[in-house]
């Protein structure tokens, strides 16, 4: 993508000030999604822009002034899609990353470019061993209790034991000795805690797929399992898209938009200013990742 030298320039946007180095941040972000949006047109496979992107898509036609990535979803049925085709499509100096790729157990996944720098600090201790350039973020959303479909709860609980079975499978183990009880068969249970968090890992996507679209509302699981139910949204308000400016670019973004920033924000259009959710991520747009962990690290 051939930005104007003019998009790079320190500027005051809604009373913050985007700084150079934000701008080539931004940049980055912007040649990911150039890459990601190929794949997904090549494949037909159907996103959303999403999180603070949408909100910045709607209420500034690009970045919000103190962001500093790209978020988009998808459908649970097109994530698998694409995470089949994206490791073979995503070659140097872009890099596909979840949980069968790296060295890392999380629900979504990521786009990297490897001549850049985005390390997390959850990552600093294990180095250049984890792929830690800058990143365009991918979310799955899966269904969701939308207190119609009451026999979803069952779904729910088998769903969030299998998540515990990725993160705390000693913790579930040893509540199975203790004699809990589980909708899942022990024997079953152990068999997993057995062949280790990755294939656990895989029992769990694959339930999340089994059963999407079998209630009215969508969510992110992890926000679902944290609490924030608040946050699903009807998978209705998806079914169309238009297209909306951001930056030099265009955006598809869900027709029911207003619907869906409502429910997340309130009033949406009122600025609050802050940092992004990757406050302490140390970024750097020309320094690659394994060199800044050679010099600086």
């Amino acid at each position: 993508m051939v930005l104007d030298a003019s998009f790079f320039k320190e500027e005051e946007r809604c009373g913050y000030l985007v700084t150079e180095k934000r701008k080539k941040v931004w940049a980055v972000g912007l040649e990911l999604w150039e890459r990601f949006d190929e794949v997904c047109k090549k494949h037909g496979i159907t996103y959303y822009a999403y999180y603070g992107t949408l909100l910045g898509a709607v209420r500034h036609q690009g970045f919000i002034p103190w962001d500093d990535d790209i978020d988009v979803i998808m459908f649970r049925d097109e994530y698998k899609r694409f995470q089949e085709i994206a490791p073979s499509e995503f070659t140097e100096p872009y890099f596909f990353q979840n949980a069968y790729t790296d060295r890392i157990i999380w629900q979504i996944s990521k786009i990297r470019d490897s001549r850049t720098t985005a390390i997390e600090r959850n990552f600093l201790s294990l180095k250049d061993t984890v792929h830690q350039g800058i990143f365009l973020d991918i979310f799955p959303f899966d269904s969701v209790a939308d207190g119609i479909h009451s026999e979803f709860c069952v779904i729910e609980e088998i769903r969030n034991l299998l998540w515990r079975m990725v993160m705390e499978p000693v913790t579930v183990l040893r509540e199975l000795q203790s004699g809990a009880e589980f909708l899942l068969k022990p024997e079953f249970i152990l068999e997993l805690y057995q062949k280790g968090m990755k294939e656990s890992f895989r029992v769990f996507e694959a339930f999340s797929e089994e059963h999407f679209g079998e209630t009215e509302d969508v969510n992110y699981l992890l926000n679902d399992m944290t609490g924030k139910h608040s946050q699903c949204v009807k998978k209705e308000w998806f079914q169309d898209i238009i297209y909306l400016p951001f930056e030099p670019i265009q955006l598809p973004v869900p027709a029911e938009y207003d619907k869906i920033l409502t429910r997340r924000y309130g009033d949406y259009h009122q600025l609050v200013p802050g940092g992004s959710d990757h406050e302490g991520v140390i970024l750097e747009p020309d320094i690659p990742y394994k060199e800044y962990f050679e010099k600086y690290l």
